[in-house]
């Protein structure tokens, strides 16, 4: 029952409506609604294919998500929705273009949230058996994560990296020092390329890897490669992302979060400003 109710409440803040409108679209008052998602009760069975078919998940979904069969780039795009980071509709991006996705990742808050944002940075790291030994963080939104993904290789995996945060806590870049730079999210790559020029002309150390926790897969300034493979091609840099553009476009079409609605608006801007 628990999960009935906890399940039905995040697909419905996922798609972005009210208990309310949900209450319209089957029929039954807004206080049923928030029975169910309160715990207190259980739609009536001849509802649930309903509620299944209005979300775009399959009846096994709605009674209980498997999460262990599903892969950590899943679990990620999960947990982004889950949690309000990853939105659907129409927004403008710094870059001017109008994107039917956004990722706030300012969204991040609690440190429930930022801790199991490191672990993710951890798999996607272990993963890539990134080699580069200080971890470094250089904005006020990407210390918190750089520190708890530091934590999660050492909890989970005994793996202990040096850290470095303005030149000034934790191990003093020098040159020579290999850096792993943790990063939020990829767009056109402008901000990535200052914060790559600001750390070899101030320490000398060189930035081997860079993880990111969405690469939107867009064409960087020169308007065809993608801002990833133009930053590592200029940098000599290699970019890993916990999920990518096309990642989440298949999470909502295999039902793993609400939004299919958004799919044709999703690939048509990847259409106009992916790049190859």
């Amino acid at each position: 029952m628990d999960l009935m109710g906890t399940r039905i409440q995040t697909l419905r803040k996922n798609k972005g409506i009210t208990q309310g409108q949900l209450a319209e679209v089957l029929s039954v008052s807004p206080q049923s609604v928030s029975k169910w998602e309160n715990c207190l009760s259980t739609p009536d069975i001849s509802l649930l294919p309903v509620i299944a078919r209005y979300f775009g998940i399959s009846m096994d979904e709605l009674f209980g998500y498997r999460m262990e069969a599903l892969s950590y780039r899943e679990r990620f795009i999960r947990f982004m929705a889950d949690n309000g980071v990853l939105r659907f509709g129409e927004f403008t991006l710094q870059s001017g273009r109008v994107s039917p996705c956004f990722i706030n990742t300012g969204s991040y808050r609690s440190a429930s949230q930022i801790s199991k944002l490191g672990e993710f940075y951890a798999e996607c790291i272990r993963e890539h058996n990134v080699a580069s030994g200080i971890l470094v963080g250089n904005t006020r939104r990407d210390i918190p994560v750089m520190i708890a993904t530091g934590l999660a290789l050492f909890n989970r995996w005994g793996i202990d990296m040096q850290y470095a945060i303005d030149g000034s806590v934790g191990k003093q870049l020098e040159a020579g020092d290999t850096v792993t730079l943790i990063k939020d999210t990829l767009t056109t790559g402008s901000t990535l390329k200052e914060n790559l020029q600001a750390i070899r002309s101030s320490t000398g150390a060189r930035v081997t890897d860079i993880i990111v926790s969405v690469d939107r897969s867009e064409k960087g300034a020169l308007q065809s490669q993608t801002a990833r493979k133009e930053i590592e091609s200029a940098y000599g840099v290699k970019i890993h992302s916990i999920v990518t553009m096309d990642d989440i476009i298949r999470a909502v079409e295999n039902g793993i979060v609400g939004g299919m609605e958004h799919v044709d608006a999703l690939r048509s801007y990847k259409e106009e400003y992916g790049g190859e």
